[in-house]
């Protein structure tokens, strides 16, 4: 029973993370083709950001709200760098774009190592207690308001934005021009502002899901690698442009980790290689993803 509850705290939290950074994947691929491989680094970067906060005094809600902010400006930089001087391109066959997200990704950590430090560092909880709740430990394993705060978090944004998209205008304009970018602008949409309105909102969420963790899995520039990996492969595992495909995904890389990490003291060293197999399995059974949607060309 206390490896099962341990499976199921880790799946909850760490999914709910992970979902969110791909829903950032998922957002910008969407709107523009291309996968913005600076999105793990915008988990060391936000992380950092709320830790230099923290430590000149500031309050960790304050820091959290202003860290989702910087964050959000700094996916719009992201893409006037790294995309915008790019031009007019097709991603299929321009991949340019893969070096120019992957070194402003690079540039962007080693400014966090030169400006903050390279160490790994906590952060206090957003939430200490809730109605005199300070946690407690169910079948051996403790459960915090932290926890909970993660998984309400992270479902609620995703509810929130599956909403905006389907009930809102705005999130009519998201969809048509992850739809046909060109016939969305003939229709009077402003493409570039929603491609940096996606940017924002990919960099927005992943710094909530850096802070949210931090408590529990420090902040250290191995997040970067670590959950934006595994974060890119929940994206594509439940569909590439597919909000509930990111959050499916998150999950099901969180569970198969979680089950790994228990079956045995060694078995952790297997992690990657398990999370890989699955990844090609689900790939090779279906292509696009387990909610995504094949691709159609137009003739």
């Amino acid at each position: 029973m206390t490896n099962l509850m341990q499976i199921l705290v880790s799946t909850l939290t760490v999914g709910s993370v992970l979902g969110l950074v791909a829903l950032g994947y998922n957002l910008v691929f969407s709107s523009t083709r291309i996968v913005n491989f600076a999105q793990g680094s915008m988990i060391v970067i936000a992380g950092f950001t709320a830790f230099a906060m923290t430590r000149s005094g500031m309050p960790i809600w304050m820091a959290f709200i202003l860290t989702v902010a910087a964050s959000a400006a700094i996916g719009v930089l992201i893409e006037l760098i790294a995309i915008r001087p790019l031009g007019k391109f097709d991603p299929t066959t321009n991949v340019a774009w893969i070096l120019t997200t992957f070194s402003v990704g690079l540039i962007a950590i080693d400014v966090v190592k030169r400006a903050v430090d390279a160490k790994a560092h906590p952060l206090p909880a957003l939430v200490g207690s809730v109605f005199g709740w300070t946690g407690s430990r169910v079948e051996g394993v403790a459960v915090t308001p932290t926890d909970g705060l993660i998984v309400l978090t992270a479902l609620g944004l995703m509810v929130g934005i599956e909403l905006m998209q389907t009930r809102t205008m705005t999130g009519r304009a998201f969809r048509a021009v992850a739809q046909d970018r060109q016939a969305a602008s003939l229709m009077g949409i402003n493409t570039e502002a929603v491609v940096r309105g996606t940017f924002a909102l990919a960099g927005a969420l992943a710094a909530v899901g850096a802070v949210l963790l931090a408590p529990k899995l420090f902040v250290k520039l191995e997040n970067g690698v670590l959950l934006g990996l595994q974060s890119f492969i929940a994206a594509v595992l439940g569909g590439l442009g597919s909000i509930r495909g990111a959050v499916a995904g998150g999950y099901a890389i969180a569970l198969t980790s979680a089950l790994v990490e228990t079956a045995s003291p060694t078995s952790a060293r297997f992690e990657p290689l398990v999370i890989f197999g699955l990844f090609m399995i689900v790939l090779v059974v279906r292509p696009a993803g387990i909610f995504g949607s094949p691709a159609v060309e137009k003739v």
